[in-house]
């Protein structure tokens, strides 16, 4: 059996009852889940899970407002965690299945027809876009609230590539060349979309009255 292909049968099997009493369980520190994920001991799922099954789930359900879609994000979690353990190392496990199961989201929003609105929890700082977002008071959360709220209007009404274009790399930070293998087209015209996608947002900003 190819251990890398798939996540073993056996934590499959058990995924959905084992850990219902993870409560009362002790956890593995961080290296020790990664020394099993290194020996391809199929337990590496199976603490995982236990250590971090509801927080990824949690995470998930934020992101995708469907219970199916959540299920869908975290168990490709696992299978990348697997296939990508070695040959990462990750120092903190938490951090590493943070940036996954938020990736898996927005694979599973790319995917999803249901709906033309982007979920908020798909939004943080968006540091890449500094040049052009407005300056000000950091600390005024209501004029944040307002300008996160346009941002995500704009977002909403781009095409649907372009849409996955803008959350791959603004925030999941998925590189360009790797997007672009994802869509099949190439480097190029990623990041002409992503020059266009800027200055279509600056346009934006600055008729809702923001300072560019």
């Amino acid at each position: 059996m190819d251990n890398s292909k798939t996540l073993p049968e056996r934590q499959r099997l058990m995924h959905t009852t084992i850990f219902d009493r993870s409560e009362y369980m002790d956890f593995k520190n961080d290296e020790e889940i990664n020394r099993l994920y290194f020996d391809r001991d199929e337990d590496a799922i199976a603490e995982t899970q236990k250590k971090y099954g509801a927080y990824l789930k949690k995470i998930a359900a934020d992101m995708t407002d469907d219970r199916r879609d959540a299920e869908e994000c975290v168990n490709d979690v696992y299978l990348k965690a697997w296939n990508s353990i070695p040959p990462n190392r990750p120092v903190s496990l938490k951090a590493y299945l943070t940036a996954l199961v938020r990736r898996a989201a927005a694979d599973v929003y790319r995917k999803s027809s249901r709906s033309k609105s982007i979920p908020k929890k798909l939004f943080s700082p968006l540091d890449e876009l500094s040049d052009i977002l407005p300056g000000g008071d950091a600390e005024d959360e209501y004029d944040n609230r307002i300008l996160s709220d346009v941002i995500r209007s704009f977002v909403s009404s781009l095409p649907a590539r372009r849409k996955y274009i803008f959350i791959s790399r603004y925030y999941v930070n998925r590189k360009t060349d790797e997007i672009a293998a994802r869509l099949n087209v190439s480097r190029s015209t990623v990041a002409k979309e992503l020059a266009q996608i800027k200055s279509d947002l600056k346009q934006k900003l600055q008729s809702e009255g923001y300072s560019i």
